[in-house]
């Protein structure tokens, strides 16, 4: 039985319709989002950017650092963790953003419930069950599968860590050099990363993700790995009428690496779905020129 949902930490900026911005393995909301959370504020958009929980200042159900081992916290309890917090602070209907790890939370919460979800921004979608019955990714799902269980295993940092990035995009790998300062926060959010159900091990239903009547936007970076590529393409053949982008000149950290494309791209999408009330910030409105 799973633990009952929790309310998350967030970070919130800026008022109109919410945007909820749901961050991936490795890093929090406010590393994550840190280069969005302006830009979207200033466009007219309540942004919340969530810590999902064992991250940032949400609580981890007793899966961070040092805690004892138990079940793996599943994306459909993250998701109600989510409805929660959103139910908490009132967003009745929000436009759900999830990046990597992230994405599949919100596509969860999109599929459960689909009356509160405004729009969907799949960014860089770690959907690999999809893959697992692709014959050819199924070398690609096992390398995945065998790195995971390295790190669950106790095996040092640096025998798992570096080619499990790799398999989703080599730049983010050679990035994470020792003297990277963002490597000391990563490895801290190790221990929640590996607590967390395997991406692998996650397979909506994709009658149930064509049957969601919601805006959806897929984007992908040119230059991550195929298997992310192949899972942009079936999450944008799959839902109804989404638009699938992929940003040149980036990988995996999409959202980072080419930060104007992204929110150029992300804020017209969010502007071109219906609504009415936005309210850019006085004196700060967003030019994506």
């Amino acid at each position: 039985m799973n633990p009952p949902p929790v309310e998350l930490s967030a970070l919130e900026r800026g008022a109109g319709p919410p945007v909820i911005l749901v961050h991936g393995a490795g890093f929090h909301s406010g590393p994550t989002w840190a280069r969005q959370i302006g830009p979207l504020a200033q466009a007219g958009y309540r942004v919340i950017a969530v810590d999902r929980r064992g991250y940032g200042r949400s609580p981890g159900s007793g899966t961070g650092p040092g805690a004892p081992s138990g079940p793996l916290v599943p994306v459909s309890l993250q998701a109600d963790d989510l409805a929660l917090t959103l139910d908490l602070r009132e967003a009745e209907s929000s436009h759900l953003v999830g990046i990597s790890y992230g994405a599949l939370v919100a596509l969860e919460l999109a599929l459960r419930r689909p009356e509160r979800v405004r729009s969907l921004t799949l960014v860089e979608a770690a959907l690999f069950g999809w893959l697992r019955d692709d014959p050819d990714y199924a070398p690609w799902v096992d390398r995945f599968i065998e790195l995971e269980k390295a790190g669950a295993a106790g095996a040092p940092t640096e025998a798992w860590l570096g080619p499990l990035l790799a398999l989703m995009d080599p730049g983010m790998a050679d990035g994470l050099t020792p003297d990277n300062p963002a490597r000391p926060l990563l490895e801290r959010t190790l221990p929640q990363q590996l607590r967390q159900q395997s991406p692998v091990d996650y397979r909506p239903d994709p009658a149930a993700v064509a049957a969601l009547a919601i805006p959806s936007l897929v984007v992908n970076g040119a230059d991550s790995e195929p298997a992310m590529q192949a899972v942009g393409e079936q999450l944008a053949r799959r839902l109804p009428g989404a638009r699938h982008i992929v940003v040149p000149g980036a990988g995996h950290q999409v959202h980072v690496e080419a930060t104007e494309v992204f929110n150029e791209v992300l804020i017209g999408f969010l502007d071109a779905c219906p609504e009415g009330d936005r309210q850019p910030e006085e004196g700060r409105a967003y030019n994506s020129e």
